[in-house]
């Protein structure tokens, strides 16, 4: 499939090395985020509230379902760090410990740190999994340009490599990185999906230099991933 065939929005943006842009379609249309969202609560805690060594109590009334693994974990209430949180966050999506974070952070601190790093179109309007906000007409809000904002801001945070050592854990490389035939590229993404939205961001190293990339789909699913695999063969090709 050619990418302007896709039948939906999309955004598409490759930089490589970090400041050479090498792809950019699309960066300002606005899609709903999915688990991209998550991207920038992770670097909040990294680069401004820097509380990873506290403790929060997880209760089994805190749970919803989805991806994560802490509804196998918490059968009582028992507590993890902040930084398990967003490990936890990103390695397995992990929507339980995402709400717990939106709520240790706040909406508000969290929506004006994405205005503060250049996210100015996108909004956290919502947790995970809460359906009453979204037939409410709230949701969360992303688009290419404002994700590409946040990836720069962690590139170049002290704290990037920490925040690269849980990325590359990432359990979900099914999308820009299954379209990867070279395997000296290596990634540290992070993925997102709904009906009808595919989106995989984040990093990848090549021949010892740093990239980024941002695909996001709202459009058929399977579509979406084809998309992404196509993206995928760029970053390859490179």
């Amino acid at each position: 499939m050619m990418i302007s065939e896709f039948p939906g929005k999309y955004g598409l943006h490759m930089e490589y090395p970090i400041g050479v842009v090498q792809i950019s379609r699309g960066i300002d249309e606005v899609v709903r985020a999915a688990s991209v969202i998550k991207l920038p609560i992770f670097l909040y805690g990294y680069q401004q509230a820097k509380d990873l060594h506290e403790q929060v109590k997880v209760t089994p009334a805190d749970l919803v379902d989805g991806a994560g693994v802490l509804q196998a974990l918490v059968t009582k209430s028992r507590s993890f760090t902040v930084r398990d949180l967003h490990a936890l966050m990103i390695v397995v999506s992990d929507n339980t410990a995402t709400n717990l974070l939106i709520k240790h952070y706040g909406f508000h601190r969290l929506n004006k740190y994405l205005q503060h790093i250049g996210m100015t179109k996108s909004v956290l309007g919502r947790k995970m999994r809460d359906q009453i906000a979204i037939d409410e007409g709230r949701d969360n809000f992303i688009c290419t340009r404002d994700v590409v904002a946040c990836l720069r801001s962690m590139a170049s945070s002290p704290s990037f490599h920490d925040m690269l050592r849980i990325l590359e854990k990432q359990q979900f490389q099914d999308k820009v990185p299954a379209g990867v035939k070279n395997e000296q590229v290596v990634f540290f993404n992070k993925t997102g999906e709904l009906d009808d939205v595919e989106h995989d961001v984040g990093f990848f190293v090549h021949k010892g230099q740093v990239g980024l990339f941002v695909g996001l789909t709202e459009g058929p699913n399977e579509r979406g991933r084809v998309l992404l695999h196509e993206f995928g063969k760029m970053i390859g090709n490179l």
